[in-house]
């Protein structure tokens, strides 16, 4: 797995939410090389709300442990808490 195939696979989950890319990138978090974790870390992290579904299942089944998912799913909860806070109006005295 290289980053170019990595990158692929961040493409084509982006664009379509196509689960088989999205398992490499899953794998991706578990790579030796630390360009490919980064980039797949980085991809899914943007991803939001697909990528967590897809981390939940990985982790339920075996496929990645939370440490290497951990990190990535914290990323995408502090996102998602960032969005609810900007989303509070206020009203103004």
């Amino acid at each position: 797995m290289d980053v170019d195939y990595m990158l692929a696979c961040g493409i084509v989950w982006r664009k379509t939410a196509d689960p088989v890319a999205g398992w490499e990138l899953i794998e991706g978090l578990d790579s030796p090389d630390p360009h490919v974790r980064q980039l797949a870390q980085t991809i899914l992290v943007e991803c939001g709300e697909p990528s967590m579904n897809l981390l939940e299942s990985a982790i339920a089944t075996g496929t990645v442990s939370p440490d290497s998912a951990g990190e990535c799913m914290a990323e995408i909860l502090r996102g998602r808490a960032q969005q609810q806070w900007t989303a509070c109006e206020f009203p103004m005295n």
